[in-house]
């Protein structure tokens, strides 16, 4: 019996049996990396190894020269063969009963009338998937990160052939047509940033048979996964994805990030010869785009940035801000300067300061520099009168910073922070810390100063879930998309 959408993704993300099709014992191959992936990262269920050219063991697994030689039920199969091998070897998967099979060969629609000849192929052996499902091909695979989240316990699924060692759980998943994000650049954001973590990346590649529509489903479904980012190069079903998006905008504890590429003739050309997609409208896209209501991201960059940003604030459990109304601390009228351009730029502002504010950040500044009446404070003149007073420059600090917090017209705060070794009293920042991280009001730094302290601020600013970022415009742009799905929400 076929099974349903969203059953037969859990299946395939979370398999009780697997076989690597392909598997080796050379250690430049494919088949030997994912076959690591499986037995390293302490997957749970029962791995198999397929290759009818391969004697002995690997992991101490005995290689079996069919899938047909498997004594045991097998869920998955993944596939790491050239594709012309592939039919017969589905044809001996469904007689075995697998239920799913992951394709990473290439060698499709993208390459033309042959490929197109062997996916039809594929269509009458499974009888238009109707026998087994498929993800892929042309794909990275699909993983899923099990274990704890403070990642003591590392433990997953990772049927792909890039070779993950160092991984956290958490609440953002990726679907996408790219295998690079299941891969390298899925490496290169977990180790920039250790302390995001990840529940699911599914790559879905040339999306033969399953889609982003299904994985979607079972992603909005799953209470694990708070932020969905998606790389499209096209839509299989837009009314449906419309349909999915729309319904995430009713839940109050989910956020989808949509990257699309091939929107430019030119993109639609790279498209074509990357997934076979075809070119689609420009206009068209743009419509679904408006109509599902996702947050948008023009790079690579600003999809993982963007969905770091949500998941922080999910994770520490932040209120979204509704009106764009911030706060902006620093000690450099400069850079308020510039954030308050920008945050014109996106849509925020410093708002006027209620009397009760005014008159405590009153206190804590000298009479020949009074703090200005909206949100901006440079905080260096209330600096200089503790210091001239004797007093130490993190009660200055805490004052300034519970007062901002306690403001009710103020939703979030920016804060630079310059950072240097020579001035760590000025900027406690275990004292700004306690100050902010237990407010349900996002704070967002931009570090400045010494390379080296730079990166043990931030470093540090990560355990306790407060994001920094590389530049002004950044931050002000990622506390904007905050408010972009606060009135995103019905």
């Amino acid at each position: 019996m076929l099974l349903v959408n969203t059953d037969i993704i859990d299946v395939f993300l979370h398999p009780k049996s697997v076989a690597v099709i392909g598997a080796s014992k050379k250690l430049i191959k494919g088949g030997f990396r994912i076959a690591t992936n499986l037995i390293t990262n302490n997957f749970k269920g029962k791995v198999h190894l397929i290759n009818p050219n391969a004697e002995g063991k690997l992991y101490n697994l005995e290689f079996k020269k069919s899938i047909l030689d498997v004594e045991d039920d097998v869920e998955i199969a993944i596939f790491y063969v050239p594709n012309r091998f592939i039919p017969d070897i589905l044809k001996d998967c469904i007689k075995k009963g697998v239920k799913g099979a992951i394709i990473e060969a290439s060698g499709f629609e993208e390459v033309g009338e042959k490929g197109i000849e062997l996916k039809n192929k594929i269509i009458e052996i499974t009888e238009n998937f109707s026998k087994i499902r498929i993800v892929g091909p042309n794909c990275m695979g699909l993983s899923t990160i099990d274990g704890d989240s403070d990642g003591e316990e590392r433990e997953g699924f990772f049927s792909g052939f890039g070779v993950f060692n160092n991984f956290k759980r958490g609440n953002i998943a990726i679907i996408s047509q790219s295998g690079m994000l299941n891969g390298g650049y899925l490496m290169h954001v977990m180790t920039k940033y250790p302390n995001l973590g990840f529940r699911y990346a599914c790559s879905i590649g040339n999306k033969m048979d399953l889609s982003e529509i299904e994985f979607l489903e079972y992603l909005i479904k799953d209470n694990t996964v708070n932020v969905i980012a998606i790389y499209l190069e096209s839509f299989k079903n837009s009314r449906k994805f419309i349909e999915l998006c729309r319904k995430v905008r009713s839940m109050p504890n989910k956020t989808i990030i949509l990257l699309r590429g091939g929107i430019t003739p030119q993109g639609q050309k790279a498209t074509l010869s990357h997934t076979g997609s075809l070119a689609e409208n420009s206009r068209l896209i743009k419509g679904i785009i408006k109509q599902s209501g996702v947050i948008y991201a023009n790079s690579f960059y600003e999809l993982f940035q963007f969905a770091r940003t949500f998941s922080i604030i999910y994770e520490t459990g932040k209120i979204l801000p509704k009106k764009g109304n911030v706060s902006f601390v620093a000690g450099s009228g400069g850079a308020g300067t510039i954030t308050a351009d920008l945050t014109m730029k996106y849509g925020l502002n410093y708002p006027i300061l209620g009397n009760k504010a005014y008159d405590a950040l009153v206190d804590v500044f000298p009479d020949w520099m009074p703090p200005n009446r909206f949100a901006f404070i440079d905080i260096w003149p209330a600096m200089e009168k503790a210091m001239m007073n004797q007093v130490r420059p993190d009660v200055v600090t805490t004052h300034v910073y519970k007062t901002l917090l306690s403001e009710p017209n103020i939703e979030g705060i920016f804060n630079m922070m310059f950072c240097s070794r020579q001035f760590r009293a000025m900027n406690d920042v275990d004292q700004i810390i306690d100050n902010v991280k237990h407010s349900s009001k996002p704070t967002f730094f931009w570090l400045v100063g010494e390379d080296k302290e730079v990166r043990r601020v931030s470093k540090l600013l990560g355990k306790h879930n407060l994001p920094d970022f590389p530049s002004l415009e950044e931050m002000v742009k990622n506390f904007s998309i905050l408010v972009q799905e606060s009135n995103n929400k019905f």
